[in-house]
C-alpha cells in the first residue's frame, strides 16, 4: 500500500486537486443579486423572498440595532427609500454615507423578519452597502 501511495508524484496529485477545485467553482457558479426597482418588490414582495437582490436610493433614518440588555449595538438599521417605496435595510458594519445620500444596498431580501422584539417588513440583510 505504501508503494502504491508513493507512486504518484506531488506535482501530479496537486494538479488533481487543482482540477477538482476547479470543477467545484465552476459548477456553483457566482452568486449574483439582481438588479431591482423598491416599487417592485414592495409591490409583491413574495417573488423576491430570500433572493439576493441590488437595490438603488437614497439612505434615511439610520438608527442602531439594539440588543437587550446594556450591550453595545449589533448593527445598523436604516430605511432604503426609493420613489415611492422603502424598504428596511440592516446591515452589520454602519455605511460610510450619511443621512440622505444615495446608496447602492446589496444583499438578501426578507419579506417578514423578527429581529429582538420588533418585526420589520420589506427587509433587506445587507452584505454591500455602497455610497454613490
Amino acid at each position: 500500500m505504501r508503494r502504491l501511495l508513493l507512486s504518484v508524484p506531488p506535482f501530479a496529485a496537486l494538479a488533481w486537486l487543482f482540477v477538482a477545485v476547479a470543477w467545484l467553482f465552476i459548477a456553483a457558479g457566482p452568486v449574483e443579486a439582481d438588479e431591482t426597482a423598491a416599487i417592485d418588490i414592495v409591490r409583491n414582495p413574495n417573488v423576491y423572498a430570500n433572493r439576493f437582490v441590488t437595490v438603488r436610493g437614497t439612505m434615511m433614518n439610520l438608527r442602531p440595532e439594539m440588543p437587550p440588555g446594556p450591550a453595545r449595538p449589533a448593527g445598523v438599521i436604516f430605511d432604503l427609500v426609493a420613489g415611492p417605496a422603502l424598504l428596511v435595510v440592516r446591515s452589520v458594519v454602519p455605511p460610510p454615507c450619511q443621512l440622505g445620500s444615495p446608496v447602492t444596498v446589496e444583499g438578501r431580501f426578507v419579506p417578514v423578519a423578527p429581529i429582538r422584539q420588533q418585526l420589520y417588513t420589506n427587509l433587506i440583510e445587507a452584505t454591500f452597502v455602497t455610497c454613490r
